[in-house]
């Protein structure tokens, strides 16, 4: 059995300012979508698989059940990772474009030896870069 996850991302704030993060900052391209939402499909490549959407939060509640927490603060309870096998090339893009860290590049030795840092998209959430884990 084959199993393949992407992630989406609930946008409580500005779709088009998230849209512009992931295109523009990351350089993720739109596969299905556009920057008014209520989603759209990412992926590395226009011919490539989608490895993340964003979805405009309220509109989740069309699915019978679900209802948007009423907190403003995200806590972190999910994290999700850009794996790599050229860290620097990646942060150095990332940090042209704009991409603000929460710090420096660190190694870290106590999940294995691999090289990460971490930063916050415009809807708070955690993302890292890694590099050596898988």
């Amino acid at each position: 059995m084959e199993i393949n996850i992407h992630a989406n991302i609930l946008v409580k704030n500005d779709f088009g300012i998230s849209f512009d993060f992931y295109t523009k900052k990351i350089g993720l391209v739109a596969t299905w979508g556009n920057r008014k939402g209520p989603y759209v499909s990412l992926a590395t490549a226009k011919d490539k698989k989608p490895i993340l959407a964003l979805f405009k939060g309220k509109n989740v509640e069309m699915f019978k059940g679900y209802k948007q927490p009423s907190t403003d603060q995200q806590p972190d309870t999910l994290m999700f990772v850009i794996y790599t096998d050229n860290f620097n090339e990646v942060y150095e893009k990332l940090k042209t474009n704009g991409v603000e860290f929460l710090g420096e590049p660190q190694k870290v030795s106590d999940w294995g030896s691999f090289w990460c840092v971490y930063f916050r998209d415009p809807e708070g959430n955690l993302v890292g870069i890694y590099e050596g884990l898988i």
